[in-house]
């Protein structure tokens, strides 16, 4: 080819000195670009028809096949060229197939856009190689890149040596292409991978711009392009090739800038990475957790299958509140429930080993379901504990929201779990799935070993069993060691009851102990000097929630400039009411943007009712315009916090911006767009606050929204599907109910319904006792009273 694009100029300069000007129709016949094409057309053909001609029979070593042609880029799909699958937006219902989140650009992108932009200018080759390990990002990063600096280039993507090699002797790479190289070490350290070196070589010798991009894990780079000491060289083409090579380093993490770019960013993919990378290992999580979730899921194998039922038990001791690494003992004395009969009859005396084993296999070379746990002081890791990948329990809070763990499950926590506050919080999940004899058994367990809030739900517990006397005897016991939390719950619980003097006297008794908390409690059943000199303790001794009833009390006197720093005192603490009470007073004093600023710091740490709140105001001034603003600026912080590390779903702000926003319209056919614009958003709680507003006009509708927030856990809408199923099918809506419970939404609705029905025994057993770990009515049970 060089010869006739040779010959082409010096047809040109000879015409050129001649003063000759080529006829229009003739002009392409001096355009080299015009013969480079002709050329790769040409060997094309004849490769290709060369291999129609004489394809030897299948499998045979060395048979020919088409060339890998390039094209133009923007008909390749990134998947086509090896970019991973990312884990996808758990909010976004209908995404389906292959998932490319947003993407970061980090310090390395620059770095190589700039050579790509200089080489696309350019007259002669470059080679560039993206050197990182698995998962880190390798071949998005190039593709990206490509994609911004080269848009209008050729690609070419051979996928072994000897199409690379059949690709140049064609010598079908001509100007503006890219050679695509991704995993290069498959091309140049296997068979045929010294001849494709040493073509390749040759090729960026020619002096036209084309860009040869590559992608190595280090080890593999190292074993290309290190000199052999004292045995045969196998690679000396590979490393005079990638000598030459310009080498960008794709870092495994994410660095501070580019995380807050990250957590910026609108999309669920990378918020769920967020989340779930800790260490800012993002790009693995993306690509690795799928792969994670299919390896475990497809695990049913003789052997496999005793490496998932430690795996679930694990899922299953983190969604439901063990925070503590997992030990051994816990891990292999639950895994029994999670087997057939027959699987346990079959498992082999290292069973357990082998399950650890299984447990352990690192995923597309970057993740584990167990990992190691870090010595808290020193090198090393704790010998018998193991900590849950991330992403896994991020997946198993969705897939096994619905399911209540086995018999071997809870009695292993009982017994084995890491600290007395890892059973307070199984205690509360169990509690919350209405197993309330189980939730007794680790909140005594809890207490015992000296976690005492579990001392302030067991109290609870039996004052709703209508225990009280006993109850008050426990709190009065622990009342003793200086603890008034018990009996200031059991003071509580009696006030729902309306025993007011009851809730009177044991508050007084609580507030004996000097405690912050009983010497508010103690402000709200006094008045005058007294609640006055109790707040004034307790704000000294820093309770949240004392400032603000404090400052109610100065400004009935006058006193606003005390009122105010109260407020600011009780806000900064985080409670709920300051944080409203500062904002209603700057928009009393007509400060609405003070108020807006401050109502959205508030919102940071919150839910945005103070936001709504505003709204509503606005909306009972006659500002709509400005009451829409705010309702829809709650509604698309709600949507964005959603994804975010926090994932709070905002009840109170979202239900109050919404009943503004339909509020506001003027008849039914307004209400319509607000539903219809509501149900766009990803925030599961927009989902159950739009179909409850929509169950009498559209029930369909509203339940197709139910089901989709149901889907993401939400418990509201699961209950509502139930209560809408119960006009159509009362065995369905049990099922639901029943599942409602099972995913933590107690047991009060499925007795509800039990009352509804005419069972009244039942409803009242199962509101008294709770269920069994099987679902089933538990009977009678004692408390075990210290």
């Amino acid at each position: 080819m060089e010869r006739l694009i040779g010959l082409v100029r010096a047809i040109g300069a000879e015409a050129k000195r001649q003063g000759v000007e080529p006829l229009p129709d003739e002009r392409h016949l001096f355009d080299l670009d015009h013969w480079r094409r002709r050329w790769r057309d040409a060997a094309a053909e004849r490769i290709n028809g060369s291999a129609r001609r004489s394809v030897r029979s299948e499998g045979e070593p060395g048979s020919v096949g088409s060339l890998d042609l390039p094209r133009p880029l923007a008909g390749w799909q990134p998947e086509r060229l090896g970019v991973h699958a990312a884990i996808a937006d758990p909010l976004r219902t209908t995404a389906t197939g292959f998932v490319l989140p947003e993407y970061i650009v980090r310090r390395h992108d620059h770095e190589l856009r700039d050579l790509l932009t200089d080489a696309a200018s350019g007259k002669a080759p470059v080679l560039l190689v993206l050197s990182g390990y698995s998962c880190t990002g390798k071949t998005r990063t190039a593709y990206e890149a490509v994609a911004a600096c080269l848009a209008d280039w050729g690609l070419a993507y051979p996928k072994d040596a000897d199409s690379l090699c059949r690709l140049l002797a064609a010598e079908a790479l001509g100007p503006r292409t890219v050679l695509w190289l991704n995993e290069a070490q498959e091309l140049l350290g296997g068979h045929g991978g010294e001849a494709a070196a040493a073509a390749l070589r040759r090729r960026l010798e020619q002096p036209e711009p084309l860009v040869a991009i590559a992608t190595l894990w280090p080890g593999h780079q190292r074993e290309l392009t290190d000199r052999p000491t004292g045995k045969q060289d196998h690679h000396p083409q590979a490393r005079a090739l990638l000598a030459a090579a310009r080498v960008i380093t794709v870092p495994a993490v994410f660095d501070g800038s580019a995380l807050g770019r990250l957590h910026e960013a609108d999309d669920g993919s990378l918020a769920v990475a967020a989340r779930t990378a800790p260490d800012g290992s993002i790009t693995q999580t993306l690509a690795g957790g799928p792969a994670l979730v299919q390896w475990y899921e497809q695990a049913d194998g003789a052997q496999d299958c005793y490496g998932k039922a430690v795996v679930t038990a694990a899922m299953d001791a983190r969604r439901l509140g063990h925070t503590s690494p997992l030990p051994r003992t816990l891990l292999e004395g639950a895994a029994s429930g999670y087997l057939t009969d027959a699987q346990r009859a079959a498992a082999p005396p290292d069973w357990f080993e082998t399950a650890l084993a299984f447990a352990r296999t690192r995923v597309k070379d970057v993740v584990t379901a167990l990992g190691d746990v870090a010595h808290d002081h020193g090198m090393g890791a704790r010998p018998g504990v193991w900590r849950l990948a991330d992403y896994l329990d991020h997946y198993a809070r969705t897939a096994r929201r619905e399911y209540f763990p086995p018999a071997s499950f809870w009695h292993a926590v009982e017994h084995h779990a890491a600290t007395a506050a890892d059973l307070y919080e199984l205690a509360r999940s169990a509690e919350g799935r209405g197993r309330l004899r189980l939730a007794a058994a680790l909140l005594r367990r809890a207490a015992d070993a000296g976690h005492d809030p579990a001392w302030e739900a067991i109290v609870t517990m039996m004052a709703y069993r209508n225990l009280t006397e006993e109850a008050e005897i426990l709190a009065r016991s622990v009342l003793r060691s200086g603890n008034p939390e018990p009996m200031l719950a059991l003071a509580w619980t009696l006030s729902e009851f309306g025993d007011d003097d009851g809730t009177e006297r044991l508050v007084r008794e609580a507030a004996t102990t000097g405690r912050a908390s009983a010497l508010t409690a103690l402000a709200m059943v006094s008045h005058g000097p007294e609640a006055e000199a109790a707040l004034t303790k307790a704000v000294a001794l820093g309770d949240p929630e004392a400032p603000f009833q404090l400052a109610e009390l100065r400004r009935n006197v006058g006193d606003f400039a005390e009122y105010e720093r109260l407020l600011w005192l009780g806000a900064s603490a985080g409670d709920r009411d300051a944080k409203g009470e500062l904002v209603k007073l700057k928009c009393r004093a007509d400060e609405w943007d003070e108020a807006e600023c401050l109502a959205r710091r508030f919102a940071e740490h919150g839910d945005g009712f103070e936001l709504a709140t505003m709204a509503i105001d606005r909306s009972l001034d006659g500002d709509q315009a400005e009451a829409e603003r705010l309702a829809w600026t709650v509604v698309e912080l709600a949507d964005r916090d959603a994804l975010g590390a926090a994932k709070r779903p905002w009840p109170g702000g979202t239900f109050a911006a919404v009943i503004v926003l339909l509020g506001l319209c003027s008849d039914d056919d307004g209400v319509d767009p607000v539903l219809h614009r509501l149900a766009k958003f990803r925030n599961p709680q927009t989902w159950a606050v739009a179909a409850r507003f929509q169950e009498a006009r559209h029930p369909d509708r509203a339940e197709a929204l139910y089901r989709r927030a149901a889907e993401q856990g939400h418990l509201f809408a699961l209950e509502r599907l139930a209560m809408m199923e119960r006009h159509r099918n009362v065995a369905n809506a049990e099922r639901t109910h029943r599942a409602t419970a099972d995913a933590g939404g107690g047991v009060r609705p499925l007795a509800d319904l039990w009352d509804a029905e005419g069972r009244h025994e039942e409803a009242d057993q199962a509101r008294r006792y709770g269920l069994e770990n099987d679902g089933s009515i538990a009977g009678p049970w004692p408390f075990q009273l210290p």
